[in-house]
């Protein structure tokens, strides 16, 4: 496989995911939508899932693919990956604010229509103008390596990822521990600073008094 085919294969995935949030494609999904029989745990579980699958996306092609394309050195390319950047700053801003929607079912579907329009824009371009003229400045070799490092990248972040679920987990109670001993040891400190500062004014007031007296 290929660079190019892995990034189809992405973004059919992804319409995929759009397709599973309103029921399914087809005739079948139009009955579910039709008769409202699309829960709300398989939209929510739709989101979810594109939104990862959207993250990893413009993850690997900000930091591998890109970069390789413009390294070509071709006026059009170059315009087409600025265009793409732009188009994936506008996804991932759209993908932030989807993963903490907690609004009503409406703005759900607003939100996920205008990302798909987005997305689906951003893929159709890339598969109509950019791929192709990649496949003819590009070697098939340069091509397969790049899909073997998307890859290799897209195993890293996830194996990442879930090492540090992983870590936070473990540490949360002991960080818990940490704070209460903290706080201890400074309510500890205030209270002798208090202490001390009281013994300072008792003695400057003794002081004072004797010092009338004579």
């Amino acid at each position: 496989m290929d660079a190019i085919k892995l990034l189809i294969n992405d973004h059919d995935k992804v319409r995929q995911l759009f397709r599973d949030f309103n029921g399914g494609g087809g005739l079948r999904g139009l009955v579910r939508r039709s008769v409202g029989s699309v829960t709300t745990g398989e939209r929510r579980s739709a989101v979810r899932r594109v939104c990862k699958e959207l993250e990893m996306h413009t993850w690997i092609e900000e930091q591998i693919f890109y970069p390789a394309v413009t390294a070509l050195e071709d006026r059009e390319l170059e315009r087409q990956v600025d265009e793409a950047l732009r188009e994936l700053a506008t996804v991932k801003e759209e993908v932030a604010r989807l993963k903490g929607a907690k609004g009503d079912e409406a703005g759900l579907n607003d939100q996920m229509s205008q990302l798909e329009q987005d997305v689906e824009h951003h893929a159709t371009e890339e598969e109509n103008e950019m791929f192709p003229r990649l496949e003819e400045l590009m070697s098939a070799e340069k091509r397969e390596d790049l899909a073997r490092q998307m890859r290799a990248l897209k195993r890293r972040s996830a194996a990442t990822g879930s090492r540090r679920q992983t870590t936070r987990k473990r540490t949360r109670p002991e960080a818990k521990r940490d704070g209460a001993r903290s706080t201890g040891s400074t309510h500890a400190k205030l209270t002798a600073r208090t202490k001390g500062s009281g013994r300072a004014k008792a003695s400057t007031v003794a002081r004072s008094r004797s010092a009338r007296r004579r």
